[in-house]
Order: C-alpha cells, then sequence, then structure tokens
C-alpha cells in the first residue's frame, strides 16, 4: 500500500468546503446516533447464561463504542481543518487531528507486538471463528492495518510534540507549510478502515441474531 498515491495537492473550492461540510456533519450526526445506541445496549448488557452471546455482544458493543467514536472525532476534525480559513486554525487542527489519528490507529491495532495485543481489532478476531463466513473480509482488513502499521508511525513525533506542548518542536511543526491534499486522504485511510470495520461488525451481529432467532424456533 503505497500512501503517496493519495496525494493529488488538490485545492477545494469554495463550493466544495461548504459540500464537505454539509457531508460531514450529516455523518457525524448519524455515526453520534450510533454512539448513543452502543451506549445504550452496554448499559443494559447484564451477563446471560450463554457465554458465547456475551462474549460476542460485549465485543461488538466495545468495538463499536470505540470505533464510532473515533470516527467522529476524525471526521469533526478534519471538518474543521478544511474549512479554516485562518492559518493557525489550519495548523491547531492538522496538529490536533495527526494526534488523534496516530492514538486512533495505535488503540485500534497498533504499531508493536505490545500495542497490538490490547489493540481493538485484536479484540474483534477473538470472535472471528463463530464468522467463519466473515473470514474473507477479516483477512483483508488485518492486511491492510498490517501494512499501514509497517509504513508508518502515524505521526509519533507530531503527536509528542503535540501532546507534550513541545515549545521548539511545537514552531516547527506549526510553521510547516501545510499539505491540505495530503493531510486529508491520509485521514481517509483511518477513517474508511473504521467505517469497514463498523460495517463488518453489523453484519456479523445481525448474522448472530438471526442464527439465535432459527434455533429459538427450532427449540
Amino acid at each position: 500500500m503505497d500512501l503517496n498515491i493519495y496525494y493529488n495537492n488538490k485545492v477545494l473550492s469554495a463550493q466544495e468546503r461548504e459540500a464537505f461540510r454539509i457531508m460531514s456533519e450529516e455523518t457525524i450526526r448519524d455515526f453520534s446516533e450510533s454512539i448513543e445506541g452502543f451506549y445504550e445496549l452496554s448499559q443494559e448488557f447484564k451477563p446471560s447464561q450463554n457465554k458465547e452471546y456475551d462474549k460476542i455482544t460485549k465485543t461488538v458493543l466495545d468495538v463499536g463504542i470505540f470505533t464510532s467514536y473515533t470516527f467522529c472525532d476524525c471526521v469533526a476534525l478534519l471538518k474543521h481543518f478544511v474549512l479554516s480559513s485562518n492559518a493557525y486554525d489550519k495548523s491547531l487542527f492538522q496538529g490536533k487531528l495527526k494526534v488523534l489519528l496516530n492514538e486512533g490507529f495505535k488503540s485500534l491495532y497498533g504499531f508493536n507486538d505490545k500495542q497490538r495485543k490490547r489493540s481493538y481489532y485484536i479484540e474483534l478476531g477473538e470472535i472471528m471463528n463463530y464468522f467463519p463466513g466473515f473470514q474473507l473480509e477479516d483477512d483483508s482488513i488485518l492486511l491492510k492495518l498490517k501494512q499501514l502499521s509497517e509504513q508508518s508511525t502515524w505521526w509519533k513525533d507530531e503527536r509528542n510534540t503535540e501532546v507534550h506542548l513541545d515549545m521548539s518542536q511545537l514552531y516547527k511543526t506549526r510553521h510547516e507549510e501545510i499539505n491540505e491534499s495530503k493531510v486529508a486522504m491520509e485521514s481517509q485511510l483511518l477513517i474508511g478502515l473504521l467505517v469497514q470495520i463498523n460495517k463488518l461488525m453489523g453484519r456479523m451481529h445481525q448474522a448472530y441474531i438471526d442464527y439465535m432467532v432459527m434455533h429459538l424456533k427450532i427449540e
């Protein structure tokens, strides 16, 4: 996977920026509703006698809340980054977006074995044996995650500079020339994966519900 293929250096027109704003806000609204749904289900969840069902449900809720929050935060920061006309604002949102992308990918999959063991996608992988029909899609997502983890540290230095407020480095990073297209398309790599994972989990959970209903009817 070559990250450079995404950098087209396109400069959006005023009309395109407005269209992006509308699309972003609609997307955030839809996903924020998903967060509410996941949270309500997590509060209502009570362990049952079916350990498999409990593990599947808890995993889908845990991973779903994480992916939905991370997705909404990414889109919200990207929206403000793209719409900012003030140079300082744009630089600020670029820095905070890079922090989120670094931390988001670290939690989703990780950059090393230690991070990976406690990552959300590995947690999701622990229930994939119950869903053999989704294995090919899972393998495809895992390959993308692996390639991204090996190809880039996802702005680790910029993340450290922004989080720890390293003033000498912050001045340098905040005054670098901004390639809006580069930032937006790199962000899309993680945003696209989060959407793909959410859709996969939705189909997996629905398949398991259908399976349970079918067996209840048989009994």
